[in-house]
Order: C-alpha cells, then sequence, then structure tokens
C-alpha cells in the first residue's frame, strides 16, 4: 500500500506499516477506513438480527438460548464446547420444547457464557431509550447480578456516529 492510499479521515486512529513516497517502509498514523465506511452498516445489520430474533422469541420459534446465541455471535460448536455438550444437544435446547427441559446447572453455563444473569434467560430486557444502558455487575454468586440502567458513555455513543 503506498501512503497516499493509506490517508483516511476518521476519529479511530491506527497505524500502519506502508511503502512511503521515499521508498522506505515504515509507520504511519491513519483513520480506519473500516470504521469510516462499514460500522454504521455493522450496526443497523445487528439491530435488524436483533429485531428479527425478539420477534422469533416472542412467536414461540426459538428458545431464549438461540436468541442469545446470535447477539454474542457464537457459533454452534464454540457455543457447545463452551457449556460442555454435544452439538446435537445445543440444536435440541434451541428450541422451546429443549428450553424447558434443561436444567438450572446448564442454564448458569449459557449464561456464564452469554455475559447474562440467568434469569435474562427467562426475559428479555431492552433499553429502548437513546443515551441509556444497561451494566451488569458480577456478585461473589456467580448467578447473581446487579444491573444498572444508567446514561450511556460518550465515547460508545460517538463510535456509532
Amino acid at each position: 500500500m503506498k501512503e497516499e492510499d493509506s490517508k483516511v479521515e476518521s476519529s479511530h486512529q491506527l497505524i500502519l506499516y506502508i511503502e512511503k513516497d521515499d521508498q522506505t517502509y515504515g509507520p504511519v498514523q491513519t483513520g480506519s477506513y473500516m470504521v469510516k465506511n462499514y460500522l454504521d452498516d455493522f450496526f443497523a445489520k445487528k439491530a435488524r438480527l436483533q429485531t428479527i430474533r425478539l420477534e422469533e422469541l416472542k412467536a414461540g420459534k426459538i428458545s431464549p438460548l438461540a436468541y442469545y446465541k446470535d447477539l454474542v455471535e457464537i457459533g454452534e460448536g464454540d457455543l457447545a464446547c463452551r457449556v460442555g455438550i454435544s452439538r446435537r444437544k445445543l440444536r435440541f435446547q434451541m428450541t422451546p420444547k429443549g428450553f424447558s427441559r434443561t436444567s438450572v446447572a446448564l442454564l448458569e453455563r449459557y449464561a456464564t457464557v452469554f455475559g447474562i444473569p440467568v434469569a435474562q434467560l427467562f426475559q428479555v430486557i431492552l433499553c429502548e431509550e437513546e443515551g441509556l444502558a444497561i451494566h451488569n455487575e458480577q456478585t461473589a454468586l456467580p448467578s447473581v447480578i446487579i444491573s444498572r440502567i444508567s446514561v450511556r458513555d460518550r465515547q460508545a455513543s460517538e463510535l456509532r456516529t
């Protein structure tokens, strides 16, 4: 990559090692091409996926395990491995019938992988107010988490703009 091709106006800076105009290689600080051109599209697709999965959850087509699997963007094989079950059992538990037969101990392992409290597998908490965020705070008990609603961090909001 040539030096003139690497220049991108973006608030997210990075260092690229490129061929400079004087035919040497070295670092150049520039903006992120991906952030400038694709970040908004990523957030729009993620929001659309969440809406689709929420509608499927409401209609009883999927279980909360399938909903959260897609939200945290984890594959079936990786999730099954982290929880310690087979893919076949995972697929069954991602159905409403299979979810109702899942033990609380296994649900705790799922919740740990998803980074949510076990109770959130039985309810979906949405933050629809602009500028607010829900933060989960871990306690000494692995199945108990304190949830706080607070004003969203400005830096996180600026990432989306």
